[in-house]
């Protein structure tokens, strides 16, 4: 079969490849792929990116799909052949204190499927029982596709308590920036979505037809920005960083208003400073959110199936033999969210 695979570990070395479906582990399901979304993770892999010299090349990519179970092993007998299922990105060991606890994706021997191993950037993959959920028949399954994403921002948004009339910045109009910044808008607050201008051809055109307000931080800086939104007298109560901008973060610790919150969701790629002294005096509440668990998937799918996110204007679904020119396409920002379908 033809699959999207990390063969190398310099820049760049990945494309489309014929390979063979490797033999299973104990317990793995044999999942037909409907649709694999290209993460942001997968580009820094791509890229040989700073922080991912961890990805075990050759591997196939992907670890945001969904499809049909059509094999199961003897002794499995919770799924069978046909059953609409979407698979868990990060894996826990199931074991640990903190698998135990539902906090799956803390856990200290955790992988991620198309990164530690293979993937579903291909017609098939193996997947162990343990780490797929069940979906409704009725469900979109390119669509479903779309689940760990939503569920990363669902995890963050856990992480802090959004009220109606909050005044919210969200830096990053990435696919998780925009899904952080449509559901803090669903659940009544304010919302500004800040790009750069690398963002003002596509990302935030998408933000703004969906009625985010959005704004450049290529025609003014942050403070300029902000006043223009919620006034002189306003400063936000909370700000979600998704972009991975050194930037952003700084901006956010000075322009927050007093015992307000900064919610970290997006990747850095080196270390920085930042006066730590202005956050205590402000008492500023900072709060990280990494990825997410499998309770985070359950309200995923709620949202979805209640169509409360604009997936038709963030997904855009294309031929897995399209693979190469769509990687390079996000990579230079040309595409939002490309769901490869086999």
């Amino acid at each position: 079969m033809q699959a999207f695979l990390k063969y190398g570990e310099r820049p760049f070395e990945a494309g489309l490849r014929d390979v063979t479906l490797r033999e299973p582990n104990p317990e793995e399901v044999l999942v037909r792929v409907a649709g694999c979304g290209i993460c942001g993770s997968d580009l820094h892999a791509f890229r040989a990116s700073s922080g991912y010299e961890w990805v075990n090349p050759p591997v196939i990519l992907g670890h945001e799909f969904a499809g049909q179970v059509e094999f199961v092993p003897a002794g499995v007998d919770d799924v069978k052949p046909g059953d609409p299922v979407v698979v868990i990105g990060i894996q826990g060991c199931g074991g640990c204190r903190f698998c135990r606890s539902g906090d799956t994706h803390l856990c200290m021997g955790r992988k991620v499927i198309g990164l530690d191993f293979d993937g579903g950037m291909a017609a098939k993959a193996w997947v162990n029982r343990r780490h797929l959920i069940l979906l409704p028949e009725s469900i979109d399954l390119v669509k479903a596709a779309m689940l760990e994403p939503i569920s990363v921002a669902v995890h963050a948004l856990a992480q802090v308590d959004v009220r109606p009339g909050m005044k919210i910045v969200v830096s990053g109009p990435g696919p998780i920036g925009l899904l952080c910044a449509s559901l803090a808008a669903k659940g009544g607050a304010a919302v500004l979505l800040c790009g750069t201008s690398a963002d003002e051809d596509l990302r935030l055109p998408t933000a703004r037809s969906l009625g985010l307000m959005v704004a450049s931080i290529g025609e003014a800086p942050y403070p300029a920005l902000i006043e223009e939104c919620f006034g002189s007298e306003s400063a936000p109560d909370l700000w979600i960083e998704a972009s991975g901008s050194v930037e952003a973060f700084r901006a956010a610790i000075g322009l927050l208003r007093r015992g307000g919150t900064f919610l970290a969701v997006g990747m850095y790629d080196r270390d920085f400073p930042f006066f730590a002294s202005a956050a205590v005096r402000a008492e500023l509440q900072l709060q990280f959110s990494y990825a997410s668990a499998y309770r985070d998937y359950a309200t995923a799918l709620d949202l979805l199936q209640q169509g409360a996110l604009p997936l038709d204007a963030l997904a855009q679904p294309v031929p897995m033999a399209r693979a190469d020119e769509v990687f390079r396409a996000a990579v230079a920002g040309r595409m939002l969210k490309p769901i490869l379908i086999p």
